[in-house]
């Protein structure tokens, strides 16, 4: 064999494993910038997708629905806040304020077990002031970096998803010549089948977030629970997170239903677990039945190896992640072992 082929060849083979190795090690340190990226490209398909849905509909071409599509949640959240807000600003506060006093009732329940008495000691202990540990100081100023680190990855995010639906075709035709020619209408395909089935889950996440909290809102309300529209606010929006969502939206309703009573409370419970039967079973499979359903352990295995690595952002990312993972993994590997399966059948 020419020994020039073999050193080429193994020249290759090492340049392309250290760039794959390079490429990982960037992904893992750089996570956080490839969610919020990843975020950008989730916005970019839902302005891009109502665009083009809407030029469909109306023979105008989308350049023209584009804008329209980016401003259209700008104003109707704006007509929701002028009309809405100061309701929810006036529950949000008593929530806030409900809170600690529900919080005391639930641990005076406690302390009525002389097994946990030990346990009150120790939160009397920690809820002391101690010069060591500045733990309010902390947990508010803990909690003002993540605010403001969020709200600067999302605007990040919408000036990246602005600027990727304005010439989105400049963007993959740039992607795909990195690809082989012979390869490069399977790699064109895959990254439409993608797009086709992101637009699909967030539409249908969309569309369940409001059904979510209007069931919310309705039955809190029909239960006396003053605070139904915040509370109902709170799941709509939390509801996005697949397999925790829930549980967190049910923790301040919980909270809240408590000081009435614990009939309140074993209603409020029936009325989460209810809503949540229906949207796991009958809402999300109809929404959902173009795009290939997300096994509950599979998102949940990802939304924990996430959190581990980037926090919260992994957590909120993790579904649309998994919706990813799937379609390329049946894309490149299942219809690919089928196709072998039936040439060597045949």
């Amino acid at each position: 064999m020419n020994l020039k082929l073999v050193a080429k060849r193994t020249l290759v083979q090492a340049v392309t494993t250290v760039a794959v190795v390079l490429l990982t090690w960037l992904i893992i340190e750089n996570s956080k910038i490839f969610l919020v990226a990843f975020g950008g490209i989730l916005i970019a398909i839902m302005f891009s997708g109502s665009a083009r849905w809407l030029a469909k509909k109306t023979n105008i071409t989308a350049k023209v629905w584009l804008p329209i599509s980016m401003l259209a949640p700008v104003l109707l959240l704006g007509l929701l806040m002028a009309y809405a807000a100061p309701k929810i600003s006036t529950q949000a506060n008593e929530l806030v304020d409900r809170m600690p006093e529900a919080l005391e009732y639930v641990r005076g329940q406690f302390t009525e077990f002389s097994s946990i008495g030990k346990l009150d000691d120790n939160l009397d202990k920690i809820t002391n002031y101690d010069p060591k540990m500045s733990t309010v100081m902390n947990a508010v100023s803990s909690l003002l970096s993540s605010t403001i680190n969020g709200l600067g990855n999302f605007i990040f995010a919408i000036i990246l998803a602005i600027f990727l639906s304005i010439n989105p075709k400049w963007y993959v035709d740039g992607g795909l010549i990195l690809v082989p020619p012979p390869h490069k209408n399977k790699a064109r395909d895959l990254l439409k089948n993608c797009e086709t089935a992101l637009a699909g889950w967030l539409l249908a996440k969309l569309a369940s977030m409001v059904m979510v909290g209007i069931f919310t809102t309705v039955g809190l309300w029909a239960l006396g629970i003053d605070l139904a529209l915040i509370l109902g606010i709170i799941a709509a929006l939390l509801s996005f997170i697949p397999n925790l969502g829930p549980l967190l939206a049910f923790i301040p309703a919980g909270l809240v239903s408590i000081l009435t009573g614990v009939d309140t409370l074993l209603y409020v419970s029936i009325l989460y677990i209810g809503i949540q039967t229906v949207e796991s079973y009958i809402l999300t499979p109809i929404l959902q039945a173009e795009i290939a359903s997300l096994p509950p352990a599979l998102v949940l295995l990802v939304q924990v190896l996430l959190a581990s690595m980037v926090g919260m952002a992994g957590v909120l990312l993790a579904a649309p992640l998994t919706v990813l993972l799937i379609v390329i993994t049946n894309q490149l590997y299942v219809k690919r072992l089928h196709n072998n399966q039936d040439h060597g059948n045949s």
